[in-house]
């Protein structure tokens, strides 16, 4: 993985540096990268004002771009101070996620930051644009979570290399090197955890073999999974005591994992998917999203 652009998405009421730019801020001056913060406006009467070529509404939106502009600027000089490489982007237009899915495509973005700490009456503190763009964003997206943010010490990165459909698509590969290059940016541990069936899984024997003589089955199960995570991490400098294989969910067990472990960042794939499932993330991502008190990085496939 290699991070030269980043993204940052701002959200118009944010007047204060949003912590989603702070975490931007020490990663991109990490791995000398560079910065947009983009932030999305839009007004259904204005903009119906503007088609019909009324020339008030076109000055309304005018005015309004400017202001948001002139604040986002704001915002990125404080980061320039810091020695941050930040530029600006303001774009108009509705729904928001695809206006901030639109600027990360054509600048061809590394990484999505966005900032998820509010305050929510409900569970979850994902708002709708967070989970549009987890469903469409095209590169890795991280959602920020914690309010004091001083790197990251311990990363957990979630694998399944015994997964049926992981391994085509790279999956597993892009979750590691997406966890070992925030890992050498913030001079972190990285951890592999695998969630496997338990025993309970497998009332009667597979009929998968999974290597010449060995089946697929509750009595061999997480000796094969053991197997094949320490092939697939060691080339990502993750060793024998860095990997953690439990049986289970995987959401709740990456989500009281990551507290166990005092993990800051969360690792987890996004399978491609196409059809009626592209809008689709997928459930252990989803579920570790909304419920992980830590900061959440999705990855997702590599298409082609």
């Amino acid at each position: 993985m290699q991070l030269q652009r980043i993204v940052v998405a701002i959200k118009p009421w944010q007047h204060a540096l949003p912590l989603a730019a702070t975490h931007a801020r020490q990663l991109a001056q990490s791995v000398n990268a560079q910065i947009k913060l983009v932030s999305a406006v839009f007004d259904a009467a204005v903009t119906a004002g503007c088609e019909r070529g009324d020339r008030v509404a076109q000055a309304t939106r005018d005015r309004t771009v400017t202001a948001a502009r002139v604040e986002l600027e704001r915002l990125a000089q404080s980061m320039r101070e810091w020695g941050a490489n930040v530029t600006t982007r303001v774009v108009w237009g509705t729904p928001v996620y695809e206006a901030i899915v639109t600027a990360v495509r054509e600048w061809q973005a590394d990484l999505l930051v966005v900032g998820v700490h509010e305050q929510r009456p409900v569970h979850t503190r994902l708002t709708d644009t967070d989970w549009q763009l987890m469903r469409h964003v095209p590169c890795p997206l991280l959602l920020v979570k914690d309010p004091v943010f001083d790197g990251y010490r311990t990363i957990c990165a979630a694998v399944d290399p015994l997964h049926a459909h992981a391994e085509p698509s790279g999956l597993d590969r892009a979750v590691l090197a997406a966890g070992r290059c925030f890992a050498r940016a913030f001079g972190s541990t990285l951890r592999a955890v695998n969630v496997y069936p338990g025993g309970d899984a497998f009332a009667l024997a597979s009929a998968v073999e999974v290597t010449p003589g060995v089946y697929y089955g509750a009595e061999n199960v997480e000796a094969l999974h053991r197997q094949a995570v320490t092939e697939l991490v060691a080339e990502y400098g993750v060793g024998r005591a860095d990997i953690d294989l439990i049986a289970g969910a995987p959401a709740d067990v990456l989500t009281e994992l990551a507290i166990q472990r005092e993990a800051e960042l969360v690792v987890v794939g996004v399978p491609q998917r196409r059809g009626r499932l592209a809008a689709v993330v997928g459930s252990t991502a989803e579920g570790v999203a909304a419920e992980a008190a830590c900061d959440v990085l999705l990855v997702p496939a590599r298409s082609g």
